[in-house]
């Protein structure tokens, strides 16, 4: 009998993205009890800080990609 070829399954990068998020958050919220009085300073966050952030981060990131993935100019196309 042939055996049968198994296909590698690649899992796209925003799946991805996701996975590690949803994993960080459910760690984070598993620490809540463990780090108790030392979350206290953290008390005075509202949500403006924290969408502050995640915009900070997604300013910072997309400035990054841009750098990196900026496509090479060859020298006899100008």
């Amino acid at each position: 009998m042939a055996e049968k070829q198994k296909k590698k399954t690649y899992v796209c990068r925003q799946c991805l993205v996701i996975r590690y998020f949803l994993c960080a958050a459910a760690l984070m919220i598993m620490a809540i009890p463990l780090l108790g009085e030392k979350l206290i300073p953290l008390s005075r966050l509202t949500a403006w800080h924290f969408v502050a952030i995640i915009w900070g981060i997604g300013i910072i990131g997309f400035v990054f990609k841009l750098i990196v993935d900026r496509p090479e100019t060859r020298e006899d196309q100008t």
